[in-house]
């Protein structure tokens, strides 16, 4: 799943960590006019197949030898990395989807996000489409309409958490797609982030951002607990990133591309420390097992922060492009980070970090916003913006 647990710590769940530059072992272009990239995290089943989305509308099953098991096409950006649960795949598509395949590639039922939010009155439709379209983004020069932008989550076993477009949150069973109930995070309520779950005495509890309401704290029936305020005219892009050691959220609002906002937030809602740039950001924080957490700013730069204290311990400029690091990190098991970065417009790279911030090695390659990941057998995927899927192993394999 996104970010590799229900925390969404980044922490990669392989043992193996890639001390030297991984060699390639194969390249897939995905077929597809024009190029779109996978932007999708891979889950993997039993036998090691994979499972993701891609922009072009498309969601992929590979081999482990990098051959196409099967395609399912949505006709629409997939954005969100699947979670995989019981032989079942859960994916969001950019239309405020939520699919649920068989590992066949089968669709067994859906939730139309749209339709939900059609039934709601014609005021409130009006009000929320008249902020978006607002929305206007000033690198592209147009407006932005991304509906789905969030992966799915599992809480208490059963449900499915997903964040939908004019809606808020709402948990589905992960049998059947009916609602479980539903949580109105405000408005404007598109471009929300995802959720976090963790368990804490016998009961699962949620941390969800809204748009510009701040960090809500729900406890698996639903009810809200706390929330905080978020600052004047922020948006919320990243999912939190919950650390069960610590007891703490950390989450993030943004002003485009001139202010951001690191919290960090304790499980009764008190805000512990809380850190300011002068840039923008995106990216859901990455928490260590060690005493850093991981956080990227859209000037290029890993900032790796003390845990107790938010003081920077570390930094690392590693993409010069406005923008560059639209992406989250990467957490392997010897405490190095791997990023993908977007150097240019068209060229990129997967970069390696220790927890120092020296850069350890780097692949170039084109643009890339995906988060790498590596499976029990110690081989690691990633795509870029080229339409290229990538498996890199370690020399000695």
């Amino acid at each position: 799943m996104f970010l590799f647990d229900r925390e969404r710590t980044g922490r990669i769940p392989s043992s193996i960590s890639f001390e030297e530059q991984p060699q390639e072992a194969w390249r897939i272009l995905l077929k597809q006019e024009p190029i779109r990239c996978a932007e999708s995290t891979p889950v993997f089943d039993e036998h090691g197949n994979l499972y993701f989305g891609s922009h072009n509308g498309s969601i992929y099953a590979l081999s482990p030898e990098g051959k196409v098991l099967w395609q399912f096409v949505t006709e629409v950006k997939v954005y969100s990395s699947p979670m995989l649960v019981d032989g079942k795949l859960y994916f969001g598509c950019n239309m405020s989807t939520l699919l649920c395949l068989s590992l066949q590639g089968e669709l067994l039922w859906q939730f139309d996000g749209y339709k939900a939010f059609a039934k709601q009155s014609k005021l409130k439709r009006l009000f929320l489409n008249l902020h978006n379209y607002r929305f206007y983004d000033y690198e592209f020069k147009k407006f932005m309409k991304i509906n789905t932008w969030t992966s799915p989550n599992l809480v208490a076993q059963q449900y499915v958490a997903f964040v939908f477009y004019g809606i808020g949150l709402v948990l589905l069973d992960k049998d059947t797609g009916k609602v479980h109930w539903q949580y109105d995070l405000g408005r404007p309520s598109f471009h929300l982030a995802g959720v976090a779950v963790t368990h804490v005495n016998g009961k699962d509890y949620i941390a969800v951002c809204g748009q510009n309401s701040g960090l809500h704290w729900l406890d698996e029936t639903g009810k809200l607990l706390w929330k905080t305020n978020a600052f004047r005219g922020s948006n919320a892009w990243a999912n939190p990133s919950i650390d069960v050691a610590e007891g703490c959220i950390y989450h993030t609002e943004s002003f485009h591309n001139k202010k951001s906002i690191l919290y960090k937030t304790d499980f009764s809602g008190k805000t512990i420390w809380k850190k300011q740039f002068s840039f923008g950001c995106r990216a859901s924080v990455g928490i260590s097992t060690a005493n850093f957490i991981v956080f990227l700013g859209l000037n290029g730069t890993v900032y790796f922060l003390d845990k107790a204290t938010g003081k920077e311990v570390a930094s690392q400029l590693i993409a010069s492009k406005d923008r560059g690091l639209w992406t989250s990190p990467a957490i392997m098991a010897n405490q190095s980070v791997l990023i993908n970065t977007k150097k240019t417009v068209q060229k990129g790279s997967l970069v390696c970090l220790q927890p120092n911030g020296a850069i350890q090695w780097e692949i170039f390659y084109a643009k890339a916003l995906s988060v790498p990941t590596i499976d029990a057998q110690g081989r690691l995927y990633t795509a870029t913006w080229a339409g290229d899927f990538y498996q890199f192993k370690t020399k000695e394999s």
